[in-house]
């Protein structure tokens, strides 16, 4: 088991707010230790807006318990009755912390003697902000949440495994012919997953505000261009189980078709489709280098020679073509070629956006004032 900063801070907020509930004769101490277990969150932000839901669900407990107990007293039917009450109010009010700290704040009060309601409501209350004050504390002073060098090293691995995934995809169908395709599941629920911690991690350094990420003049314009980004890796991950959805229909048309040989004109198309990754991987690599790491790169124009190649094979093949077998075969090099041509031409565009939105960011730098 790994134990990382966040596991270690939460021990030593729990051990804090124990000795200080101690030494102030503060009970249930256990109260301000759950507390702070809750309020230490991932980030600072989360952690304050955790507090402040807190805060607000302990008051409304306290009070809805202190009003029903002098009003109705502390029966359990009465405790049954808060419990509902509290539940719909927490529904109603969308508070994100849980609504089981506000029901046990109730019911805390409502276990002692009708005279000493008031003062076991203060006590509790001071119990949890003990609690929730010692863990903010100690998530801003030690070892605070930064999240620029992890997201970054997030959103290198996933675009990497984007790209390889994408490009996986299409040597798989290029390479297919009697043996059945491998459909990559382990790597595919990686490469969405990958992403998906990319753009959680990227709201968190959005709410951390973080000015380590660049200058303070460019930091929306290099969020907008990491969602770029991130929705460009989706979007290719998206391309590439797209291909491989198209590989067991393949399959099973070689197969029934008693898997003929792959004619040279054809060949030819898989070896054009083949090579689109290249492009693909070396615009990426600039993608990452100008986005990521802030290094200048070199644009990538947009040009039509690969295609009119491609186009040129498939108008050789094409002559050959009888049957539905070969008209399923065309349809597929349709859509795998369609998918290169979209991730080519959007990595170049983004490339290109990329380098414009740096260049805006060094003349305001640069501008006075």
């Amino acid at each position: 088991m790994k134990l990382g900063a966040r596991i270690i801070k939460t021990g030593i907020a729990v051990t804090i707010t124990m000795y200080i509930c101690k030494y102030f004769n503060l009970e249930p101490a256990f109260f301000g230790a759950v507390s702070a277990v809750i309020n230490m969150q991932p980030s600072i932000f989360l952690s304050i807006e955790t507090a402040k839901d807190q805060i607000m669900v302990h008051i409304l407990g306290v009070i809805t318990g202190l009003a029903f107990g002098y009003i109705l007293g502390n029966s359990p039917l009465v405790m049954g009755i808060i419990t509902i009450l509290l539940i719909s109010l927490h529904i109603r009010f969308k508070f994100q912390s849980t609504v089981t700290m506000g029901i046990i704040a109730a019911l805390f009060v409502l276990s002692s003697n009708a005279d000493q309601f008031l003062t076991h409501a203060l006590t509790r209350s001071a119990v949890i902000f003990v609690g929730l004050s010692v863990a903010m504390i100690i998530n801003v002073l030690l070892w605070p949440p930064r999240y620029q060098q992890q997201f970054k090293e997030k959103l290198l691995e996933s675009n990497q495994q984007a790209v390889l995934y994408f490009c996986q995809a299409i040597h798989d169908y290029v390479e297919l012919e009697n043996t059945k395709p491998p459909l990559r599941r382990e790597q595919k629920e990686k490469v969405h997953k990958l992403n998906k911690e990319s753009r959680k991690l990227l709201e968190f350094l959005k709410r951390e505000g973080d000015s380590q990420t660049t200058g303070r003049a460019g930091q929306t314009d290099w969020f907008l261009a990491v969602e770029k980004f991130i929705d460009y890796n989706q979007s290719l991950i998206g391309k590439a189980d797209r291909i491989y959805e198209l590989l067991p229909g393949r399959f099973d048309r070689r197969h029934q078709s008693g898997s003929p040989p792959i004619s040279g004109e054809f060949r030819t198309i898989l070896d054009l489709l083949s090579s689109g990754c290249v492009t693909i991987g070396r615009v990426n690599s600039k993608l990452r280098d100008i986005i990521i790491d802030g290094l200048p790169a070199e644009p990538e124009e947009i040009s039509e020679e690969y295609w009119e190649r491609l186009t040129q094979a498939i108008d050789e093949w094409h002559p050959k073509l009888t049957g539905s077998y070969y008209l399923h075969a065309l349809l597929d090099v349709a859509v795998t070629a369609n998918e290169i041509k979209w991730a080519s031409r959007q990595a170049k565009n983004l490339l290109y956006e990329s380098m414009v939105e740096k260049q805006m960011i060094v003349d305001n730098e640069k501008s006075p004032g």
